[in-house]
């Protein structure tokens, strides 16, 4: 009976031992790359990354007990309003630590996707910021009236054709346009303003529009440290107090020809 309860003792411990190293030496990073257009759609033609690719890979991270923290490697131009606005809302519902790292390109709807992050670290070179909303389009009106060419327009209602290029918007449209615009750039700078918690001058200036070197906009509040993703990597260590982590990169899935075929 003695030598019974000694083993039992002894199980107990090791068991716990087990499960202590293990939470020290066998803890995972994740690492997510957001690259290319942020998009709805993906695409065989160029490269791009959808709410619901980055969605699923966050899932995966959440649910894996082993994965303490996950890092957003992002390399983009921006993309889709509201794809863009969908991916950070995904990054802010995170229960766990999330930092970004920006590489050659952050900016527009991309920067919109890295402020969700509880930390961002950049190049110093990295390009970031663009923080504004365009809607243009090419009018050609002038050039067909030159060759004789009319435009006939039937449409079921007034709106409908706004912003064909073939004839000129009127004071009305125009209006429309720049209010979808404004309301659009209203959003998206005040979730910016909020996820970062910048002061009114730093609202100000980033509000131009205007691209800036991350060694810049640490000042503007955009960015919280410069750095490599080694960097990064350290600092998701330090915040989940991780000894020697595992990192593991999280592939987003690619539909091959067939797929799309099928």
């Amino acid at each position: 009976m003695k030598n019974l309860l000694i083993g039992f003792i002894i199980g107990i411990f090791i068991v716990f031992s087990i499960l202590f190293i293990s939470a020290f030496y066998f803890e995972k990073i994740a690492i997510i790359s957001i690259n290319g257009e942020i998009s709805p759609y993906s695409s065989m033609f160029s490269e791009t990354t959808t709410p619901s690719e980055i969605s699923s890979l966050i899932k995966i991270a959440e649910e894996d007990p082993m994965i303490k923290a996950v890092i957003f490697e992002i390399d983009s131009p921006g993309g889709s309003v509201v794809a863009s606005r969908e991916m950070a809302a995904a990054i802010k519902r995170m229960k766990k630590p999330t930092i970004c790292w920006l590489g050659d390109i952050a900016a527009s709807g991309a920067y919109w996707v890295a402020s969700a992050c509880d930390k961002i670290v950049a190049d110093p070179l990295t390009l970031t910021g663009s923080i504004g909303v365009t809607a243009s389009y090419l009018e050609f009106s002038k050039l067909f009236e030159k060759y004789g060419v009319t435009y006939e327009r039937i449409v079921s209602g007034e709106g409908k054709d706004i912003g064909t290029p073939f004839r000129n918007l009127t004071k009305e449209e125009r209006a429309k346009i720049e209010y979808i615009v404004n309301e659009t750039f209203l959003y998206f700078l005040t979730d910016i303003a909020k996820n970062r918690n910048l002061t009114k001058e730093q609202i100000e200036k980033i509000s131009s529009g205007d691209v800036f070197l991350a060694k810049d906009a640490v000042d503007l509040g955009l960015i919280d440290y410069l750095g490599t993703i080694e960097d990064a990597k350290e600092l998701a260590k330090n915040m989940t107090k991780s000894i020697k982590p595992e990192f593991v990169s999280l592939k987003k899935g690619r539909l091959s020809l067939l797929d799309l075929l099928g």
